[in-house]
C-alpha cells in the first residue's frame, strides 16, 4: 500500500491538464510529472539523429533528464531542450512515436518508477488507463473544442499580428482535431476516459476552479 495516493490527470490537448496538474501537485505537496514532455523529449531527440536510427539502440543510448516543476525542464545529453519540444511538429511526432510499443514501454517504466511510492500527480493521455490503472485517484479533463484550441494557441502563438494569430488559431484547431483522432484511434494505449476516472469539464472553469474540484476529490479519497 502506498502511504500517499497516485493521482492521474488524463485528457485531450488544451483541456488544461498541465496547468491543473501542476497547481494540484503544488497544493497537495506532491511531485508533478508531465508525461507529455517525456514523449516530446524522445521525439525531439529522434529528430536530432542524422539518419533514421534503429529504435532499440536509440532508446538504449538515450540520455534524457527531467526536472519536473513549473515549468518542466528537459535536458538531452546535458543540453537543455525545454523550449525545443514545445512545437506542433514535435507534438505530432510524439503522438506517432507513442504508438510504437518500444517507446511506450521505455517511458511507461520510467513513469512507474517515478510514482511507485505515491504522492505524485501524473498528467498525460494514458496515465490512468495504462501507466497507473491502480491509481487511487483518476481524473479525465475535457473542454469544448473552440476553448481547447484557443488555450493551445495562446501557449504557442503569443505576440503575433491579428491576422497571423487568426490563421494560426485555425491551424492549431486542425492540429488538435488530428491529434484527437490519432490518439483515440491508435492501437496501443488509446486516449480514453480511464475506468473510475472523475470527468471534469473545464470549458467554463478557470484554473483555480479546476484545482478546487480536483483537490476536493483527492482529499475525500485520502480520508
Amino acid at each position: 500500500m502506498r502511504k500517499r495516493p497516485v493521482v492521474t490527470v488524463d485528457g485531450p490537448s488544451g483541456a488544461g491538464k498541465s496547468t491543473a496538474a501542476k497547481a494540484l501537485a503544488s497544493a497537495l505537496g506532491y511531485e508533478y510529472v508531465d508525461t507529455g514532455a517525456m514523449y516530446r523529449a524522445v521525439a525531439y531527440a529522434y529528430t536530432r539523429e542524422k539518419q533514421k536510427p534503429d529504435l532499440d539502440h536509440f532508446l538504449r543510448s538515450l540520455a534524457l533528464r527531467f526536472i519536473f516543476g513549473k515549468p518542466t525542464q528537459v535536458f538531452l545529453n546535458g543540453e537543455e531542450i525545454t523550449q525545443n519540444i514545445r512545437t506542433p511538429e514535435i507534438s505530432m511526432l510524439a503522438s506517432a512515436l507513442s504508438q510504437d510499443p518500444r517507446v511506450r514501454k521505455y517511458l511507461t517504466a520510467m513513469q512507474r518508477e517515478l510514482g511507485k511510492e505515491g504522492g505524485i500527480v501524473l498528467e498525460g493521455r494514458d496515465t490512468g488507463s495504462v501507466v497507473f490503472p491502480d491509481a487511487e485517484v483518476k481524473f479525465y479533463l475535457d473542454a469544448d473544442m473552440e476553448v481547447r484550441a484557443h488555450r493551445r494557441h495562446l501557449e504557442l502563438r503569443a505576440g503575433e499580428p491579428d491576422q497571423a494569430a487568426t490563421d494560426a488559431l485555425e491551424r492549431v484547431k486542425r492540429e488538435i482535431e488530428k491529434r484527437d483522432k490519432d490518439d483515440s484511434e491508435r492501437e496501443i494505449a488509446p486516449l480514453i476516459r480511464p475506468q473510475g476516472a472523475h470527468y471534469v469539464d473545464t470549458t467554463h472553469l478557470d484554473v483555480e476552479g479546476v484545482v478546487r474540484v480536483l483537490k476536493q476529490h483527492v482529499e475525500q479519497t485520502s480520508r
